[in-house]
């Protein structure tokens, strides 16, 4: 029976991405695996995550609608630089970093898997046996890391919900402080009106 998985493949050598990206659209087409999607990505030394190439036929701007997008856009945004993998960490992001290093979690996982200054290919795949992925990726020399769909999917759901609550409390943090300054703002021009019409 096939699962559904996301793949994370880490080289050393960039160019084996694009070559890993290729042996995984043949494994699609002889029926080895279902690829959904796939894209090589890069991570930047400061930590930012770009795609620079993926099996949309339209383009790699179209890869943004697919659970690859979504998943790059929150490993490369500001969830990633929480996570350390940019240049937030190194200026002492607030984040147990330890706990980092040993969490279990499928967006910690996945997001070590493509460290600052690395290229990897992010697939969604169906898979009846491991070993088809593995097998072509370390022809290449390639790192697999692995998780269920469900797992990511639950996740991403997850970060998107704090996202919006952490959103939520950064307005109504702002309103307030907005309203404290029109109020301090009111209270100092009263007092100044008061001095010039000499009222007490």
């Amino acid at each position: 029976m096939a699962t559904e998985n996301v793949v994370v493949v880490q080289f050393t050598e960039p160019s084996k991405a694009y070559q890993a990206l290729t042996a995984l659209k043949e494994c699609d087409a002889s029926g080895r695996i279902g690829l959904e999607s796939a894209a090589v990505v890069e991570r930047t030394s400061e930590g930012e995550l770009r795609i620079a190439e993926s099996t949309d036929s339209f383009g790699v701007g179209t890869a943004s609608g697919s659970l690859i997008g979504m998943l790059v856009g929150v490993l490369g945004g500001p969830l990633g630089v929480l996570l350390g993998w940019g240049a937030g960490a190194t200026m002492g992001a607030a984040f147990d970093l330890d706990r980092a290093e040993t969490s279990d979690e499928a967006l910690v996982v996945l997001g070590r898997a493509i460290p600052p200054g690395s290229t990897a290919v992010i697939a969604s795949v169906e898979e009846s046996a491991v070993e088809v992925i593995d097998g072509e990726m370390s022809k290449l020399d390639g790192e697999v890391t692995r998780r269920s769909v469900g797992e990511v999917m639950g996740e991403l759901e997850v970060a998107e919900d704090a996202a919006e609550a952490a959103a939520r409390e950064a307005r109504r943090t702002i309103r307030e402080k907005h309203k404290a300054e029109l109020s301090a703002g009111f209270e100092e021009r009263v007092g100044k009106l008061k001095e010039k019409l000499h009222v007490s």
